[in-house]
């Protein structure tokens, strides 16, 4: 691997396990950690990886963070990753607290989403 590719892997890391929060968030991900590979989840993968490459690269450089350290940037291309689809997680939430879903059990789903990806049982039957 080239010396000057490195930085882009230790920020494209990042955009990926944020990615892959923001789908626990928008409910993808189900409470045992098992996800259905959709188009619909492809394409919100694809647009969170999208915002925060992008989203990201530019908040980096309007403000200044280009001489910041990679982690650095890595960091704030997972806050990107993650907030960038955050607004689809909510917006499913509030559509399941319509129809009649508890507070409780959101809150429970997500809980348990991220200890079964954590704990690496989700792909168990």
């Amino acid at each position: 691997m080239q010396e000057n590719a490195i930085p882009w892997v230790l920020k494209i890391f990042p955009a990926i396990i944020g990615a892959i929060l923001a789908l626990v968030l928008s409910g993808d991900i189900d409470k045992d950690g098992k996800i259905q590979v959709t188009p619909g989840v492809i394409t919100k993968f694809v647009c969170s990886v999208t915002v925060s490459l992008y989203g990201g690269s530019a908040f980096i450089e309007h403000y200044g963070f280009l001489t910041t350290s990679t982690m650095f940037q890595g960091f704030i291309m997972l806050v990107f990753a993650v907030f960038g689809l955050l607004v689809i997680g909510i917006a499913y939430q509030s559509i399941a607290l319509m129809k009649g879903k508890k507070p409780s059990e959101i809150i429970a789903e997500v809980k348990s989403a991220f200890v079964a990806i954590i704990s690496g049982k989700g792909g168990e039957q």
